[in-house]
């Protein structure tokens, strides 16, 4: 059956077959996701208990380290003409992430990576596309997990591979108003729903929900199919095998996924997830910690009679503390046995220590380890210690900016969207309101180059900020004083205490500190006629 240029019975057999392939790396995936939530989530987590997490604890990390917000985009541009517009572009573009919680879906996408690899579906909810939860005119951003991924699995890398894509459910009446009710002269009927994957395969969502829901409403089990050569999107059943809809796809270039890996194999398409790496150390340390419990579970201690008769011990063992007893025996000798191993409680230890190692010393990344009073002390460890966080932070950088210039494109090409902005104007804590919309755009989207602020992902907790502007103040600001008192220059000390009360969480500090005469402080605009002197150091 050939439909506009395309195979699709040899489609759908080349693409069963990439399925197939998978079932081993899923099911690796689904037995570490066990280790992950131990024995008390749900029944069918681990069969034994998991008391020292390590897995828990390095991914938890690891997300905090990678992900912690939301990206923020950088747009310039080389003609200086464009300049203010792609500032404008770039005030607009900065709102998308919150909108649509793109913070929320960055960190679960480095899980997934952290477990196997992370799927970002990129576009914009239109007539004519499968689309779920979203609004029409809406871009989204919607993290496919590895169960319901596949792509062409007898490619070498992911630029040679002739296909990829998705499953996901649907509810029967969206499909009928999408495609209508009928297809090939045949009614779409609605699927049989199932945790297992189309083979059987085991699936994630298995380990907390059993075959049989009860569905509110009827769904069918879709397949969404990238043709990247012939720029075709394909949608069809995956148990009926319904042919939906071919599509040309008019999206970005890249394509409608992003894909995000840490560590490539070669000659294969899969990359190695770090939680493959650590999950032997991660196994083994609690094997060891159950034997140490076990252990110490056994020991008992117990008191050895010698001579005397049997009322004089059953005296012994009834009476009270502080009691007296007529006792004509010696005295029993206390006789301990079983207890912790001392060479299996230092092999633990050391197993504990080399997962930390083999994870990018995560005490050191986590605060688990011995801290520095200084911000940059704690920089510098972390710089020091964290050459794996630091490949894993650009790739997950990649990543994040190819999602963003797919939403940049979405955002760019679409002639309906109006969004209201806000631009500084240079040198003053003015705002002033724009419309960025299709007539107030300028040039080409090619005309703009696009990247990620790598520091917004980061943490930027109130206390990590109020480390920066001590160490900026101590490095940079209190040594300038006397250039910038020479430049008409003065520290806003009211400020600052605020700043620091705020962001420490000391309100009190507020009424510590006393300002006689306000009207002293330097206006920072048009500065103190009066400036109290200050001492040079």
């Amino acid at each position: 059956m050939a439909s506009l240029g395309i195979d699709y019975s040899r489609l759908q057999t080349a693409v069963d077959w990439s399925v197939r392939q998978l079932e081993s790396h899923r099911k690796n995936r689904i037995d570490a996701i066990r280790q992950f939530v131990g024995m008390h989530y749900s029944d069918k987590g681990t069969d034994k208990v998991v008391p020292t997490n390590f897995l828990e604890l390095a991914v938890t990390i690891y997300v905090r380290q990678l992900a912690a917000r939301a990206p923020r985009v950088m747009v310039s541009t080389r003609n200086r003409n464009l300049r203010p517009f792609a500032k404008s572009m770039e005030v607009a573009l900065n709102q998308i992430p919150d909108e649509i919680g793109l913070g929320s879906t960055m960190r679960k996408a480095v899980v997934e990576a952290l477990f196997s690899f992370a799927i970002a579906k990129v576009g914009i909810a239109s007539s004519g596309t499968v689309i779920l939860g979203h609004e029409y005119g809406q871009s989204f951003v919607d993290l496919v997990t590895f169960d319901d991924y596949f792509c062409d699995m007898s490619a070498k890398s992911r630029g040679s591979i002739q296909f990829e894509g998705n499953d996901y459910w649907m509810p029967v009446e969206d499909v009928r108003a999408m495609f209508g009710k009928l297809v090939d002269g045949k009614v779409i009927e609605p699927d049989d729903h199932t945790v297992t994957g189309d083979n059987g395969e085991e699936r994630a969502e298995s380990i907390t929900t059993d075959e049989g829901a009860d569905l509110y409403k009827e769904k069918v089990w879709l397949r969404d199919l990238w043709l990247p050569r012939e720029r075709k999107l394909v949608t069809y059943g995956v148990k009926s095998k319904q042919l939906f809809s071919i599509m040309e796809w008019d999206g970005p270039e890249h394509g409608p996924y992003h894909i995000l890996g840490f560590s490539d194999v070669p000659g294969n398409v899969l990359p190695l997830p770090p939680v493959a790496m650590w999950r032997d150390l991660h196994e083994l340390g609690n094997a060891l910690f159950r034997k140490l419990g076990r252990q110490a579970d056994s020991k008992k201690t117990v008191a050895a009679f010698q001579g005397g008769n049997d009322e004089d011990v059953e005296a012994l063992k009834k009476a009270s503390d502080g009691e007296g007893i007529r006792y004509s025996g010696q005295k029993p000798d206390p006789i301990t046995v079983g207890g912790i191993d001392a060479p299996t409680l230092a092999f633990y230890l050391q197993i504990r220590d080399l997962f930390s190692y083999f994870a990018g010393n995560i005490d050191t990344l986590g605060g688990l380890a011995p801290a520095t009073e200084t911000v940059g002390q704690d920089r510098l460890l972390n710089e020091a210690a964290g050459a794996r966080l630091e490949g894993m932070r650009d790739t997950t950088v990649d990543f994040a900016d190819g999602v963003m210039k797919s939403l940049a494109w979405y955002e760019w090409t679409d002639p309906v969207r109006e969004r209201e902005i806000e631009k500084e104007v240079p040198g003053t804590d003015i705002t002033v309101k724009r419309v960025w919309s299709e007539e107030t755009r300028e040039g080409d989207f090619l005309d703009y180059n696009f990247a990620i602020n790598v520091y917004s992902m980061q943490d930027d907790s109130p206390s990590v900020r109020l480390q920066k502007i001590g160490m900026a103040l101590e490095r940079y600001v209190f040594p300038a004083i006397p250039l910038l008192q020479q430049q008409g220059a003065s520290i806003d000390f009211k400020a600052l205490l605020e700043i620091i009360s705020d962001l420490g969480n000391v309100p009190e500090l507020k009424d510590v500190v006393k300002f006689q005469n306000p009207d002293l402080l330097v206006d920072p605009v048009q500065g103190n006629p009066n400036p109290t002197t200050m001492p040079a150091h």
